[in-house]
């Protein structure tokens, strides 16, 4: 029986597969991805299921949506969010038909930021009618919070927004 190469390096003793590209890498060649890298998009792509990479595949798939992904994460961070709440009226542009929802995350501003999340999937910046409440979950000797929310995801006039 022959010793598999590192694809990378031509290595011997090469012990983990490209999920990919099927190819051979040593440990210090892998890539590895972790299962949560992209928890917060809905639809990641096939490619991105992954766990274990080459450097090759790594670079042509998973740099630039790593990339993208941070991208998303920071517009995320920007959009403004409207409660059910607010007696002021929104400088709404156009509002999406179908209401976003998240169920059972851990804490209040996580819910907040993938609602946001999913807002700027599909092209928004701001989170309108917003309902973001909790259950306690009590099993036998433990007990944790599950949030979740709802909203629809809107494009508001950020300038007008501003003087007020």
């Amino acid at each position: 029986m022959s010793e598999q190469l590192c694809g990378a390096c031509r290595r011997p003793k090469a012990t983990i597969q490209c999920e990919l590209c099927k190819d051979w890498n040593c440990r210090s060649c892998a890539q590895l991805l972790s299962e949560d890298a992209f928890s917060f998009s809905r639809n990641a792509a096939p490619e991105l299921r992954h766990s274990r990479y080459c450097q090759h595949c790594w670079q042509q798939h998973v740099e630039p949506a790593q990339a993208d992904y941070e991208q998303k994460m920071a517009d995320a961070r920007e959009v403004y969010i409207f409660f059910t709440t607010q007696k002021r009226p929104v400088p709404l542009i156009s509002r999406e038909k179908d209401k976003i929802r998240v169920q059972e995350c851990g804490d209040r501003d996580e819910t907040i930021l993938r609602l946001a999340f999913q807002a700027v999937e599909l092209g928004c910046n701001a989170v309108v009618e917003t309902q973001v409440d909790h259950e306690k979950v009590r099993n036998a000797g433990w007990q944790k919070t599950a949030w979740r929310g709802e909203g629809f995801p809107a494009r508001v006039d950020a300038e007008k927004l501003e003087r007020y």
